[in-house]
């Protein structure tokens, strides 16, 4: 089998685009120039226009729109080029900026539907007083292209289409970029290991991780070359990964740059996690909750994180709290309450739905490399969840008090509280956990409201009777603040029913389409088989495709398989 991994990193300036401000005197009516402040690439589509030779009739090309306000455009100058390509006065884009950029150029994407460019563009950046940094004139050669060119601090960038690659043309751009996309394969990639994880309980929520070490004799390498790629690295810059498989290509996922070093000269080390990871570096403010859509908490949770919740989730409703946390924390909080997973693995969305029920494949033994470690887990006998009601309370109490100066803040509080008040200052925006205030004069400020009382109860799963042999073993799950009366019972039950999964079986073997979370049949020792979740796939993708994968499940029962004590109930007797 022959494998090979590639890495390409997106090395943009991760905020420039929300910071953006584009302007141009030179546009057509109809376009909306804050498209070029999106993400995401659109595809341009061949569109009939009065532009020279440009309708072709075979069928590809559709008729402009009668209204197109609202279609994606991104730039379309309203200045057409002449007979030579050459613009008599020049359209110019202008981006602005509220912070200073640094960035190893501007990759432009013109029209990709047709092919043509602004085979001409000159590029002007500029410093917070509008003084030239630098500028530099490019000749762009593909639809695809960057203008290479290391600047840092800049403010405003100006760009100005001297001339287009065929006659009678509008200057067009469909996307822009603040840096490059640069893929690394072969030998360049010393070492590369990649962890899928996932916890079928969402008693914790796993980051997926992507470590790294890449090789080169070029100084681009050095970390401290001031014109090396590498000195304008920054957390968050995508990089996206792949692995070609005896010619098929598998997409590995979006990782987002967290950590990176380096030991020599000529090598660096990247540690790189998932959208999971990126979650766990800010936080949720959190909040009181009286059945409220599931897909209000985690739009309130994930913001800008892209996710796509199950279709049978899509009515479910929460009752509960939420304190202070990370992020992840509180998406945990959730899933725990839905009954549901979250992976990231394999793409570059949240991915919230409930665990399968049924097996998706089988790992035989012509895809393991031995019969790996088998591991029986402690038995567990029942299960209590504590259930929470908040009540609020009537009582007025001191929240906060303090002597503030004039300004603007946010204050936390240790407990839950509403109906808030405040002397000394003004309250602009709270939730049940913080309160965000202006003060205009020096002097104390005191916030008061009433609390809530945490009203519980325990909801219980026992295994009666416990079998010959079984010592009670039962697990208590109390902070679990989403779980209320509503969904407790079913929580517990499905705690209870996971935990009857004893077998651990930790394997290596060849991947197929299988990922984590999916439910698998594995052949294991006598021919026997487990049927379970694989929970963790490591793999070395510079060694080969393999990977050690981890599944807990239960034996599936067998005519020749059976032992005294070891059905489980509801267990049907046959062969696979």
């Amino acid at each position: 089998m022959r494998s090979s991994v590639s890495l390409t990193f997106g090395l943009f300036d991760t905020t420039a685009k929300s910071d953006s401000a584009l302007s141009s005197q030179d546009r057509q009516p109809f376009v909306n120039l804050d498209e070029l402040k999106t993400e995401e690439v659109t595809p341009s589509i061949k569109t009939a226009t009065l532009e020279d030779n440009l309708f072709l009739l075979d069928g590809s090309y559709q008729p402009f729109p009668d209204t197109p306000a609202g279609e994606f455009w991104g730039w379309w100058s309203s200045t057409m080029s002449g007979a030579d390509g050459v613009f008599l006065v020049p359209p110019a884009l202008t981006i602005s900026f509220t912070e200073p950029h640094s960035s190893m150029g501007v990759t432009f994407r013109f029209d990709t539907a047709t092919g043509d460019t602004v085979s001409h563009l000159k590029i002007t950046w500029k410093d917070a007083d509008g003084n030239t940094l630098i500028a530099k004139e490019f000749w762009p050669d593909s639809a695809v292209y960057l203008a290479s060119c290391k600047v840092e601090n800049y403010y405003q960038i100006v760009v100005e289409a001297l001339a287009t690659s065929k006659p009678y043309r509008y200057a067009k751009v469909e996307w822009i970029g603040y840096g490059a996309e640069l893929t690394f394969g072969g030998n360049e990639v010393v070492s590369a290991n990649l962890l899928e994880e996932l916890d079928p309980l969402s008693n914790e929520i796993t980051v997926n991780t992507l470590d790294f070490t890449l090789h080169s004799k070029a100084a681009d390498f050095s970390m401290l070359n001031p014109q090396g790629m590498f000195s304008l690295l920054q957390q968050r810059q995508p990089i996206k990964a792949k692995e070609q498989v005896n010619g098929s290509v598998i997409p590995l996922g979006t990782f987002y740059l967290d950590e990176w070093e380096s030991d020599t000269e000529n090598k660096v080390k990247f540690t790189a996690v998932d959208w999971i990871g990126v979650l766990d570096q800010s936080t949720c403010l959190g909040g009181v909750y009286e059945n409220v859509p599931a897909t209000t908490i985690l739009t309130e949770i994930l913001g800008e994180a892209p996710y796509s919740l199950d279709s049978t989730l899509q009515s479910a409703a929460l009752t509960g709290y939420l304190a202070i946390c990370t992020r992840r924390e509180a998406l945990q909080q959730v899933a725990f309450a839905l009954g549901a997973v979250v992976d990231c693995s394999r793409g570059d969305q949240i991915k919230i739905y409930p665990p399968p029920e049924r097996p998706s494949s089988l790992i035989g033994w012509n895809r393991k490399f031995d019969g790996g470690k088998l591991k029986l887990e402690p038995a567990v006998t029942g299960v209590d969840v504590i259930a929470h009601k908040y009540i609020p309370d009537a009582e007025v109490k001191e929240l906060y008090k303090d002597a503030l100066a004039p300004g603007s803040y946010t204050v936390t509080f240790d407990s839950p509280a509403h109906s808030l008040t405040i002397t000394g200052g003004t309250i602009t925006a709270s939730g049940a956990n913080y309160a965000s205030i202006t003060v205009a004069e020096e002097g104390e400020v005191t916030i008061s409201g009433k609390g809530y009382t945490d009203s519980t109860q325990v909801v219980s799963k026992r295994q009666e009777p416990l079998p010959s042999g079984i010592q009670e073993n039962t697990l208590r799950v109390e902070g679990a603040t989403l779980i209320s009366a509503a969904n407790a019972k079913a929580a517990a039950d499905r705690i209870f029913e996971y935990h009857q999964n004893r077998f651990t079986n930790e394997i290596t073997i060849l991947p197929a389409a299988e990922t984590v979370g999916d439910m698998v049949v594995v052949q294991s020792y006598r021919n026997e088989k487990l049927r379970g979740v694989i929970e963790s796939l490591e793999y070395d993708l510079t060694g080969g495709w393999r990977a050690k994968a981890k599944v807990r499940g239960v034996r599936i029962e067998t005519v020749n398989g059976y032992y005294s004590g070891e059905l489980k109930t509801g267990e049907v007797m046959g062969v696979m």
